[in-house]
């Protein structure tokens, strides 16, 4: 029942907000698809967002899975803490048990409801923060075949990047030294174990890489090292990899912000435009002013010319549709339809849901602390899958994707040769 990257890719083609000869159309032919994000408890969301998908005519929705909501889901102890002298065992690589047991959970929802357009995605998996200092001070070798490739690659992505980043594409030695140690490190090869893992037996239809910690060079030869083993070594060409350039914040993180005009602009999109060139990413994240974790009535306006100019640049140059995913939708003051192609939305929901249970709580309270049976349980969680139900309705309305149904059922056939009805790999098959 859930799309595959390939059901999804076709979607993202019948919405390119391009037309052939790459010019931008109307905003009123343009839709953006929403990426609803579920955090633990998972599956009260995942039944929420299936139902929203299945209203109507059907709606696609990018239901997204962050690392830490992976692995909540298997019961990280450091995520779901038990009880005082409980002990919790569990795998080493839990974020790929998460993963399973989360997309296992979708599927199901998706054919209990019957939503033909849900997609699973995993959502900032970041990779290790970099430390120059830290890793300088450490007693790596220097010599060997991983490191002699290391350099080699580091090399490859230098002189790429020379043309369009100037001196941002010259480093020291000791830098230089610093990124092959990185690279070559026990930390950063267990992250894209993990990652590779999770997409190697969930099969997600998008998957991010987090890399906002990482300066320039790093994030290019990461993003490129990552999307090679996903391409080459597992030989999954369908999953949409998802690539930040430049930091786009966290949670709770509202980010200095300044816009570019003129050639500072144009120079910023070249440098997008190279990026995404070498990593043969497919879709990209970038700054345009947004704050993730928002307030309710904390509203940013998008920088929707930076868009336009970066947008229309991928899409000239490489001649196809690069979709943009935002981050930080909760506190948007607008969508600006088709130049964000993904609008990740997580903050809304969760205010939704729990304001529900609260008001909920509040009404009821004195029956439930008499023990009414009625007032308890499953009608407080009725409450919450409702209302997310609802503000996610609402959100597709918003972004013009509501009922796209009724204009990909002429396309059914084959969307549905891209659809699964069950994991690629059984439960339990997770251990390196």
């Amino acid at each position: 029942m859930l799309l595959t990257g390939a059901g999804l890719r076709h979607i993202f083609s019948l919405t390119s907000p391009f037309t052939t000869d790459g010019r931008l159309k109307p905003e009123n032919e343009r839709v953006t698809l929403l990426a609803a994000n579920a955090n633990f408890p998972l599956e009260l969301q995942f039944r929420a967002f299936a139902m929203a998908g299945a209203l109507g005519d059907g709606s696609p929705i990018i239901v997204q899975m962050s690392q830490n909501a992976a692995e909540a889901a298997a019961g990280d102890p450091g995520k779901v803490p038990p009880l005082q002298g409980v002990k919790h065992y569990n795998p080493d690589t839990n974020v790929v048990l998460g993963a399973q047991l989360a997309a296992q959970q979708l599927t199901r929802v998706a054919r209990e409801y019957n939503a033909p357009y849900l997609a699973l995605s995993l959502d900032h998996f970041k990779v290790p923060a970099f430390s120059k200092e830290k890793l300088l001070a450490r007693l790596y070798p220097t010599q060997g075949l991983s490191h002699t490739l290391a350099e080699a690659r580091l090399g490859h992505v230098l002189e790429h990047m020379l043309a369009v980043f100037g001196e941002e594409a010259v480093i020291d030695a000791d830098t230089r030294e610093a990124y092959c140690r990185y690279f070559t490190g026990q930390e950063y090869l267990v992250f894209k174990r993990d990652f590779v893992r999770v997409v190697e037996l969930v099969r997600p239809a998008w998957g991010m890489i987090d890399t906002e910690q990482l300066p320039p060079v790093l994030d290019f030869l990461v993003t490129r090292d990552i999307r090679d083993t996903v391409r080459h070594t597992l030989g999954n060409d369908e999953i949409i990899i998802e690539a930040e350039f430049g930091a786009t914040g966290t949670s709770g993180q509202a980010l200095d912000y300044q816009k570019l005009r003129g050639k500072e602009l144009e120079h910023f999109a070249a440098k997008v435009v190279s990026f995404i060139r070498y990593t043969g990413a497919d879709a990209i994240a970038y700054p345009i002013g947004m704050e993730h974790a928002a307030k309710k009535d904390s509203k940013r306006e998008p920088d929707v010319e930076r868009m336009e100019v970066v947008q229309s640049a991928l899409y000239r140059s490489l001649g196809r549709y690069i979709p943009f995913a935002q981050h930080g939708g909760s506190g948007a003051a607008k969508i600006a339809r088709g130049l964000v192609g993904k609008n990740n939305v997580n903050t809304h929901f969760l205010v939704a849901g729990s304001s529900a249970v609260g008001e909920y709580a509040v009404a009821n309270i004195d029956s439930i602390r008499a023990g009414d049976k009625k007032y308890c349980g499953p009608a407080i969680f009725t409450q919450y899958m409702q209302v997310v139900a609802m503000a996610t309705r609402d959100k597709l309305a918003e972004t013009g994707s509501l009922n796209l149904g009724s204009m990909l059922q002429a396309h059914l056939p084959v969307l549905n040769s891209f659809s699964r009805e069950s994991l690629a790999k059984p439960m339990g098959d997770y251990d390196e």
